[in-house]
């Protein structure tokens, strides 16, 4: 309303912008009909007026008429489109970024194209949104080795050599804290007898998790398909909440891209779907208790609850509910050899 006031001053003149369809020129113009923007714009743009279409940048609405054109705001942005060319809106852009992220000979152009959007756009949500996948075009995804990708490895210790290399230790420190945690509840059961066996259990869980090297693979790229929980890109999906199917959010992560998302990650849980410290391990204590005669503790079972992916969820932290769970998702008989 204001916009339109102040042009009563200006014989009707208002302030608009007009671009090309590659957004290589964007020039300010001022006009009082359509005509004399297409007038104007094909000046600047050295383009033939009997040979353009002219849109609306941000979703591509076709503008060819006086009456339209002037129930558009100031500062409205038109794409001046040549005969062939097309334009589907601001939106396009992105989608174009999004289906050639893995195209390393065009990252450069969709990212400075995607700057120029930024510098003129006024919106701080859209501004938020589109800057995150500016930032994924800068980073070097597919760099695995340090000498690649130096500032990745910022504060890490000069011994690891590859992406793959830190990850691995990163999900084998996560599969030890639980080892330690079942240790710690098993050293303050007081009968000695079920200390012992528990020990006993404890000492067979460790070989094996040693001969699968703490399930370092699970975080590891270069892994098999049925090993990692990423893709072979290094992209993690969150897999919801302990009590849901999937992730409502479509959380995703790729801790291979930068130092950023590296550390990022580590706000993300591999969260048990039946508690480890209030369900697995007191179940494993008292069944070594009260184990009937002949009947021995199944440590696989154990194993396949406390360590593998039967139990484990990846998890964004949003999607990491602290709230009490059930204790009936396991019957007392299954924790012994049938």
């Amino acid at each position: 309303m204001l916009s339109r006031f102040l042009s009563l001053f200006n014989g009707g003149m208002r302030a608009y912008k007009v671009q090309d369809v590659r957004r290589e020129i964007r020039i300010g113009i001022t006009a009082k009909n359509f005509n004399e923007l297409l007038e104007k714009g094909c000046e600047k743009l050295e383009l033939d007026p009997e040979e353009v279409t002219v849109v609306i940048e941000d979703d591509g609405t076709l503008v060819n008429d006086d009456a339209f054109f002037k129930k558009l705001p100031t500062q409205t942005v038109f794409v001046f489109l040549r005969q062939g060319q097309s334009w589907r809106g601001a939106g396009a852009l992105i989608h174009d970024a999004l289906s050639k992220l893995s195209c390393a000979t065009r990252r450069t152009e969709i990212a400075e194209q995607i700057r120029h959007f930024l510098e003129d756009e006024n919106a701080p949500e859209k501004i938020h949104i589109i800057s995150q996948y500016l930032e994924l075009l800068e980073t070097d995804v597919e760099a695995e080795e340090r000498y690649e990708d130096e500032d990745w490895f910022d504060g890490l210790n000069k011994r690891y050599k590859s992406k793959s290399e830190v990850m691995r230790h990163n999900a084998q420190t996560r599969i030890r804290s639980y080892y330690g945690t079942a240790k710690e509840q098993v050293e303050k059961e007081c009968d000695s007898a079920t200390r012992e066996t528990l020990f006993d259990i404890l000492d067979a869980m460790n070989d094996e998790l040693r001969k699968k090297d703490f399930h370092a693979s699970y975080f590891d790229r270069r892994a098999g398909p049925k090993e990692r929980l990423c893709d072979k890109k290094g992209w993690f999906k969150c897999e919801g909440p302990f009590d849901k199917a999937s992730c409502e959010k479509f959380h995703t992560i790729n801790p291979y891209a930068s130092k950023g998302y590296r550390q990022l990650f580590g706000l993300w849980n591999l969260d048990h779907i039946i508690e480890k410290s209030r369900e697995v391990i007191p179940g494993l204590i008292e069944a070594a208790k009260r184990a009937p005669k002949g009947k021995e503790v199944d440590w696989h079972f154990i194993y396949s609850l406390l360590f593998t992916k039967k139990n484990l969820k990846l998890v964004q932290i949003a999607c990491h509910k602290k709230a009490a769970r059930g204790t009936d998702n396991i019957k007392f008989k299954d924790f012994y050899k049938s």
